[in-house]
């Protein structure tokens, strides 16, 4: 086969050489696709990761939630029908 230069053929060599590399190591075309978690997971996930980096998160009565950040930013009141919004609308369309 021809190639343009000398480039394009060394590359299609250390193509072919990382190609049966990961057939033998059995690693070709492995892909890992994260399970869908349910709204409960996903909303107790969520807060937890948030809680690490610092915020705080009250309860105030069912269905209401007082975020606390600190540092001179202003709290956040959400309901869990915002949550359920986000979940339904960011979360769920990576898996469809």
């Amino acid at each position: 086969m021809a190639f343009k230069n000398i480039h394009t053929a060394i590359n299609q060599e250390l193509g072919r050489i990382a190609g049966v590399q990961h057939h033998a190591w059995g690693i070709r075309n492995r892909t890992t696709v994260p399970e869908q978690k349910d709204f409960d997971q996903w909303f107790l996930e969520g807060i937890r990761t948030y809680q690490k980096k610092g915020i705080e998160f009250e309860f105030l009565c069912p269905g209401l939630v007082k975020i606390i950040r600190g540092r001179g930013i202003p709290n956040q009141l959400r309901t869990v029908l915002d949550f359920e919004r986000e979940y339904q609308q960011e979360y769920l369309s990576h898996f469809y």
